[in-house]
């Protein structure tokens, strides 16, 4: 495919995304209120794009004021230079419509703002945890007051979590108020994408591909049918035309792009390209995993396969397990099981099924994920030999336990896309071992990071492990007013646990009809 119709691609993607939302708000419209107290309408789209939300207001329950109309003007809105002063030359044509500049921000946004950050944020990356040397969160906070669109995205997911946690408690204007909030932060982002694909802005494009990306979660955790997919496959094109062009649409700094492209890390001298290394590694990660986890319930391989090998090679600079808790081996090695599926199934229906070769791509991945389970045996082995003289049972820290989870699990689904749920048998050392791990020493601010293995392991439980499902999927921190879309894995577990009693040769591919349009995070 050449660089014209990769980009069309991209293009077309965001288009999609502007398409399906579009469809979705014409059903998500709040019923009309004729309450003389408070009066909330969205913005037009041109309001949307020429102002940002600058009101000062705010209403006494929920924060909620009506939208202003005397914002300032986008259109002035330029890059910061170091100094804090502005530079109008730097931005190209369009570019005013994705980048704003640091300005007061309405009373209102300000409390979604800081919900995002404190609430919102932390159950979308459960696992984040970024060190000093990184800066912290500071690229998250830079990103936000710097990108239009990825701010009220981000405002828009943060609106719809405030809304679902205190619902019980406000009236009914003030639901529809919260409502209306929520969908004009999701109109004004939805705006800026396709003003943005229109335009092709030369220097928006990690600003662009973070909006996506939020718009993934914002989709995905309101449950809303299969639209998150439209905005991952978006996300996924972005990241492959960026590629191929060595970063250059993403509108980094020259030594940015080259940490990036030479895979370097970053040193303490480098600041001025921490920020944009740290935001461009944690976005890329992030599109890779949540491609990964797509796979497992869609039956088929990664789009990005290609990158994997280098992207999150063992000794890569991009740290998934600093981003969603595992480790870059397991993922690697998921994501070839998933392509492994697909190259089965495609290959069973052309007739061309080739028995030695699955045979040692089957051994070859099997080598990898035992040789990393001994690894982590002798790792957890060597803290037991530490702690042994003070007695104290051996602990290990979030990232090993949840790689060890996701390490069962990746054993677990290479049988279960071999053999389907057949031969279960000879899976009761991993699967004993898992839930050993789950039930002893797995804390419960943990189990929002293993959504993905619950299931796997889940799926193949044995009798007398079932309710130890039913109860983790029913409670929290599972259990959240934010993330309905995990609402619907108990019921698919039943169902499977019911097609092995009844179906003798259930097989894994006839699962996947159950879990059509589900993201297992």
């Amino acid at each position: 495919m050449g660089n014209g119709e990769e980009e069309r691609a991209v293009v077309d993607s965001l288009k999609q995304i502007v398409k399906h939302t579009s469809r979705r708000k014409a059903t998500n419209k709040p019923s009309k209120q004729r309450d003389p107290i408070i009066r909330i309408a969205p913005k037009s789209a041109s309001a949307s794009v020429e102002s940002s939300s600058s009101g000062t207001g705010s209403s006494p329950q929920l924060g909620v004021s009506p939208p202003s109309d005397h914002g300032s003007s986008q259109e002035n809105e330029v890059s910061m230079l170091q100094d804090g002063s502005v530079n109008t030359s730097s931005l190209k044509h369009g570019d005013h419509l994705v980048v704003r500049s640091i300005l007061p921000i309405s009373a209102d946004d300000s409390v979604l703002l800081m919900h995002f950050l404190d609430n919102v944020f932390p159950l979308q990356y459960p696992m984040y945890n970024p060190g000093i040397l990184e800066g912290g969160r500071g690229w998250l906070l830079t990103l936000l007051l710097r990108t239009e669109p990825f701010y009220h995205a981000a405002l828009a997911l943060s609106a719809y979590h405030r809304r679902s946690v205190i619902l019980a408690k406000i009236s009914h204007p003030y639901q529809v108020a919260a409502l209306v909030q929520q969908e004009k932060h999701l109109e004004i982002c939805i705006n800026l994408v396709h003003q943005s694909a229109q335009n092709r802005c030369p220097n928006s494009g990690l600003g662009i591909m973070a909006s996506v990306v939020q718009l993934v979660f914002f989709e995905l955790f309101t449950d809303y049918g299969n639209t998150w997919q439209i905005h991952l496959r978006a996300a996924v094109n972005m990241y492959h035309n960026g590629h191929k062009k060595n970063l250059a649409s993403f509108g980094l700094a020259e030594n940015s792009s080259t940490i990036l492209c030479e895979d370097r890390p970053l040193l303490e001298y480098e600041h001025l390209a921490v920020e944009e290394v740290v935001n461009f590694r944690f976005l890329s990660g992030t599109i890779i995993w949540l491609d990964i986890i797509s796979s497992i319930t869609a039956g088929r391989a990664p789009h990005l396969l290609p990158y994997h090998t280098c992207v999150i090679a063992s000794d890569s600079q991009t740290k998934l397990e600093g981003i969603m808790g595992c480790r870059n081996w397991v993922m690697l090695q998921i994501g070839r099981i998933a392509a492994l599926h697909e190259h089965k199934i495609q290959a069973m229906r052309q007739q061309h099924f080739d028995c030695t070769e699955l045979k040692q791509t089957v051994a070859a991945i099997g080598r990898e994920i035992q040789c990393g389970l001994a690894q982590l045996a002798l790792e957890a082995f060597n803290i037991s030999e530490r702690d042994s003289a003070a007695m104290i049972e051996p602990i290990l820290d979030p990232p090993t336990l949840v790689t060890q989870v996701f390490a069962y699990m990746a054993s677990l689904y290479l049988h279960l896309v071999i053999e389907g749920f057949q031969k279960l048998e000879v899976l009761d050392t991993t699967i004993s071992e898992a839930m050993r791990m789950l039930r002893t020493q797995t804390p419960t601010r943990i189990l929002p990071a293993l959504v993905s293995p619950l299931y796997i392991i889940g799926s193949v439980a044995r009798q007398g492990d079932e309710q130890f499902f039913r109860d983790i999927f029913s409670s929290p921190p599972l259990l959240d007013p934010l993330l309905k879309h995990r609402g619907r894995i108990m019921p698919m577990l039943e169902e499977i646990w019911s097609k092995r009693q009844t179906a003798p040769l259930f097989a894994w591919e006839d699962s996947l009809e159950l879990t059509h349009g589900i993201l297992l995070i």
